[in-house]
């Protein structure tokens, strides 16, 4: 997780792995722009995470750095 990212969002990000629940997070692009997406089917694979995003409805690959904040959804 980005350095402002706290252990509430690891913790979240762990849960709904496990659990297999959807989640939203605060993802900054390599251009700067913030954006909310709703992922689904999350798997891990540092440094990186791989959803379903809902936004794109497609599969998307996220740099868990760009990762700003996690909500659940």
């Amino acid at each position: 997780m980005h350095r402002s990212g706290s252990y509430s969002d690891v913790r979240q990000l762990a849960h709904a792995i496990d659990a297999g629940t959807p989640l939203t997070v605060e993802y900054v692009a390599t251009s700067g722009n913030r954006t909310v997406r709703t992922l689904s089917r999350l798997e891990l694979d540092p440094p990186y995470l791989e959803a379903w995003c809902h936004l794109r409805e497609d599969e998307r690959v996220f740099t868990l750095s760009r990762i700003h904040s996690v909500m659940p959804t």
